[in-house]
């Protein structure tokens, strides 16, 4: 089963290609712009390395978010809209659960962060049983200010939402965090590969995989509705 995923949630866009989980061309960008004149770049040059074309895949994958606005919708997008060209199965994954899967052999618990700008982050908390992931805190928005109240101090911490206010955590948190490096700070399109490419081409032929069934994971309003709603920026 041939794999094509992408991921632009984050500040790392990415993308692979895959036969079943064993990934075998990939490509990644750090930027602090948008994604939309490097994806469609890194998916022709992952095809290429591959020795594959689209009509070949037989899997689209995207990261669901949450993430950028902007950012989620242009790895989404692309997935629908090759998936509906091509007449295969779509599917996605939450970005959190990404970038848990990175180091569940490293930690019973491990907590994801994604930063949400304005002093928030997206953040989940997930344990690590007989190397599958049970989700003990769902995905939400967290004020940094009230990650001291919602950080268990056995966590295994990974995302670019802890390198973004260490300074802030390490001044004010009554405890030492366990930090993973910075290798596992973003979600990857590879995670994709390696965790859709495990299932079979028979599974995702089910329904749940029809690309119209992809739905981005937003956890904030837009900037627009908070401002309307007297959501502020409060400032650590």
């Amino acid at each position: 089963m041939k794999i094509l995923a992408c991921d632009t949630s984050t500040l790392m866009g990415s993308v692979a290609v895959s036969s079943g989980s064993q990934v075998i061309a990939s490509r990644s960008s750090l930027r602090a712009g948008s994604h939309t004149d490097t994806i469609n770049k890194m998916i022709t040059d992952c095809l290429d390395e591959a020795g594959l074309s689209l009509k070949d895949i037989d899997v689209f994958c995207s990261g669901l978010g949450p993430g950028s606005f902007t950012g989620i919708r242009i790895s989404l997008n692309t997935i629908k809209t090759l998936a509906y060209i091509h007449q295969k199965p779509a599917c996605g994954l939450d970005s959190l659960l990404m970038m848990a899967d990175l180091v569940k052999q490293k930690s019973e618990f491990i907590t994801p962060m994604i930063n949400a700008f304005k002093n928030m982050v997206y953040t989940a908390e997930y344990k690590s049983v007989k190397n599958e992931l049970v989700m003990v805190k769902p995905p939400q928005v967290v004020r940094v200010q009230d990650l001291i109240s919602y950080l268990n101090p056995q966590s295994l911490i990974v995302g670019d939402g802890y390198a973004t206010y260490e300074t802030y955590l390490k001044a004010n948190l009554p405890f030492d965090l366990m930090r993973q490096g910075e290798s596992s700070d973003f979600p990857l399109a590879n995670t994709l590969c390696h965790i859709f490419g495990q299932k079979s081409l028979g599974e995702c032929m089910n329904q749940k995989y029809h690309w119209s069934q992809l739905v981005p994971i937003y956890l904030r309003a837009s900037e627009a509705e908070e401002n309307l709603n007297g959501i502020k920026f409060q400032p650590l």
